[in-house]
């Protein structure tokens, strides 16, 4: 008997067990992938709180920023500086409190 008859017959068998593990049955399945790279808030703002983030975004002056075509250079000091102005504006605490309870003079939009 030929030496080389048995391996040729082992080849095909070879080809096949090498297909099965590395097919994808091996790789990690689709539905174990995350869906979303960040969790779903549970927080829902109220109009009025999204509307005073709006009147804070026009008046630090960013939205004039992005009303171009283009994007905004956001490492230039004035945009550096209309950006911290609305992020102050919006976490000193008045985006918690309810619309009605300011008046004209307390409002800072």
């Amino acid at each position: 008997m030929k030496p080389l008859l048995p391996f040729r017959a082992l080849v095909p068998a070879a080809l096949a067990v090498f297909a099965l593990f590395s097919g994808p049955a091996g790789a990690q399945p689709a539905a174990s992938a995350p869906t979303t790279a960040t969790p779903p808030s549970s927080y829902t703002p109220t109009r009025a709180e999204v509307e005073r983030d709006l009147a804070a975004w026009k008046e630090s002056g960013v939205e004039a920023q992005w009303a171009g075509d283009e994007s905004p250079d956001i490492n230039s000091p004035v945009y550096i500086a209309d950006y911290q102005k609305y992020v102050s504006t919006v976490r000193t605490g008045d985006m918690a409190q309810p619309a009605s309870s300011q008046t004209g003079s307390q409002r800072r939009w």
